[in-house]
Order: C-alpha cells, then structure tokens, then sequence
C-alpha cells in the first residue's frame, strides 16, 4: 500500500476555534478490493426524466422537467407501473415553480425531500403519508436561501437542519473568514436575519464551488462533507463538529480557481474546467457509500454530445477507511441501493442530448 502522506493545515469549524488535522492522500491502489461492475437495464423509461431514485426497495421516484403538469412520477419497481404523479407545476401553495427529489441518504429510510434550485427551499415527505393523502398531501416549505445552496443540508435533530453557509470558501485564496455550518431551525426561520441581508459583509461569492453532499449519524456520531466538485471528503465530530481528518483522492484533481463575473453583488469565483466529485451518497449502520463522477475537463465543457466517462462507487468505513472500489461501466451521477445492499439502481447518461436511462448493478 503507498504511503499516505500527512500535511498539517489550521481550518476554522463553527465551534470557532482552530484544531491541526490531517490532510490524507490515498489512490487506486490504496483499496484493498476492487469490482467491475455491469448494468442491467430496467423497464421503466420516463419521457424528459431527469432522475431516477429507488426507495423502500419497492418505488421509484422519478424526477422530469415537468412538462406534463408535475415534477416527480412515482412507479412500483417489480411490476413497472405508474402509482401517482406529485409535486405539482404552478404558483399556489402545494405546487412548485421546480421541484427535483433528493433522498435521505440512509438506505432504509422512509422519508425524502424535494428541493427547489430556484427558491432554495426543501420539504421533507413521509412516503406514506404521501400515499395515503395524494392530492389533499400538504407539502410544508422550508426557506434555507439566504443561509445556503440546496441541498448542502442535513437534518440534524427534530425541526433543526444543518446547512453549509454558502459564502463558505473550500479555497484558501478566496476566503470570507465564515464558519462553515449553520444551524437552521425550521420553526423559527426569518429570511430577514439569514446570510444574505448582510452579503456586504463579504469578499466572494462562493456558492457555486463549494457544494457539498452532507449527510450523518448519531450513533457513530460522524458528519460527512464529500465535494461536488473535488474528490475530497471532510469527516468531523457531529456532536461538537470538530473536524477529523480531510481526503483527497483518488484521482488528485488539479483544480484551479479564478474570479469570474460578478455573482450577483460579489466577485463570483468559478473552477477553471469542469470536474465532478462525489455525486451522491447512500449510508448504511455500518458503510459509507459515495459516488464519484470522475469527469474532468481542463478550460471547458467538451462539445461532444457522447459521454465516454465511467463512474465508481467507493465503499468506506464511517471513519474513512477504505473497503471496496466499484468500477461502473457507464457515467452515473445519481444512485440508490436496496435495504439488502446487493444493488445499486443508478441514472445513466450516456448522452447529453437525450434523456438518461434507469439501470441496476449487482453489487
């Protein structure tokens, strides 16, 4: 197994204090198993699907453009037909200007939010709950615009979130000297007094480069913050958030950052190429499991339609420890897995100009 290398840096958590941590560096090699993963096509097709969610092993939640009057259609996995569309298109209080689905990464969980990129609003929603009520179900919005970007969120405790404050730098050379995680309490939010009234106050704007997928657990009492747009993960304390370790690997993106246009109000850093990190994760009791997108294109998007890239799936201990690396044989950038953990059903996109397609991978 290479050597890791450990490099000391000061980083600023919201406990306000500063704590030496290590900055670890693994690669390919450094995964004691690896698994060539091939797909296997499964019979439902959306027209304009967006992406494709397995949830309680049994439905599948699709999330499309909502061209037809809703956002999100829901269908039963074994027998592949329709059980109801949600999320209705419109201005009114149940209906939504853009809604996608977004899981609770816990793999046997029975709830799931749906976000809006427009609003940055979040409603969290009990499958059953939703079953049984349909069209009378009452979808309570929570505000989180001016504290941070959806989804950089987890849900904390019973009616408190953790968001990632957006003008929160993951750059040393662009920074706004914030903590990076805030506490919003879904009871007592007021726009008003969010990060936003006070925008003046900082250097850049940053939320478009510091996306993370957050996700938790009590028990082993860790957070996760794995990048969107780096392979890197951060690993902190939950209970007191003191930060842990930080990863970088396995690829070593060599990203560089500079100031674009102005981002409202604010110099708008942006990433020189385009690089996807993690994409998603599913957690278990006892496993972490992240997707890495691994495209990565120096200067800019390339112009052809087909996408060549093949993404992996990276089993790990909730302390980071490296178990499994799943090599996937198309490029994926959403994914659930059943209850039993032997499947991942993921969205593929094969190419840009059509819609993604619905695939199982047996594990």
């Amino acid at each position: 197994m290479r050597q890791v290398v450990f490099l000391v840096l000061i980083c600023l958590i919201s406990c306000k204090r500063s704590d030496k941590i290590e900055l670890s560096y693994f690669g390919l090699e450094d995964f004691p198993e690896t698994k060539c993963c091939k797909s296997d096509s499964i019979g439902i097709q959306v027209l304009d699907a967006l992406s494709y969610h397995v949830l309680r092993d049994s439905l599948v939640l699709v999330t499309t453009r909502g061209h037809n009057g809703y956002f999100v259609e829901m269908y039963y996995l074994g027998s592949k037909q329709k059980v109801m569309n949600f999320a209705k298109k419109g201005l009114d209080t149940n209906q939504f200007a853009h809604a996608r689905v977004f899981l609770n990464d816990k793999n046997t969980s029975t709830e799931f939010y749906l976000y809006n990129v427009i609003t940055n609003s979040i409603v969290e929603i009990n499958i059953d709950s939703l079953l049984e009520n349909r069209e009378t179900f009452n979808y309570k919005k929570v505000y989180l615009s001016g504290y941070s970007s959806v989804p950089d969120f987890c849900k904390y405790d019973k009616g408190r979130y953790l968001v990632q404050n957006k003008y929160f730098s993951p750059v040393k050379n662009f920074n706004n000297n914030v903590d990076r995680f805030i506490f919003v309490n879904e009871k007592e939010f007021n726009v008003t007094n969010s990060t936003y009234s006070d925008f003046k106050k900082y250097n850049y704007y940053l939320s478009n480069i510091n996306q993370v997928v957050m996700f938790s657990d009590v028990t082993k009492n860790r957070l996760w913050c794995a990048s969107k747009g780096e392979d890197r993960f951060d690993i902190y304390t939950r209970d007191s958030l003191r930060l842990l370790g930080s990863y970088i690997g396995p690829y070593h993106y060599d990203v560089e950052y500079v100031v674009g246009e102005a981002g409202g109000d604010l110099p708008l850093v942006v990433r020189d190429g385009l690089y996807s990190g993690y994409e998603a994760a599913v957690i278990t009791d006892n496993y972490v499991y992240l997707l890495l997108g691994n495209q990565k294109y120096k200067s800019e998007i390339p112009k052809s339609d087909v996408i060549s890239d093949k993404s992996e799936i990276y089993k790990l201990s909730w302390e980071g420890k490296l178990l499994c690396r799943y090599i996937l044989d198309r490029y994926v950038y959403a994914f659930s897995m059943d209850s039993q953990e032997k499947y991942f059903y993921c969205t593929v996109d094969e190419n840009r100009q059509l819609d993604p397609k619905f695939v199982r991978y047996e594990l």
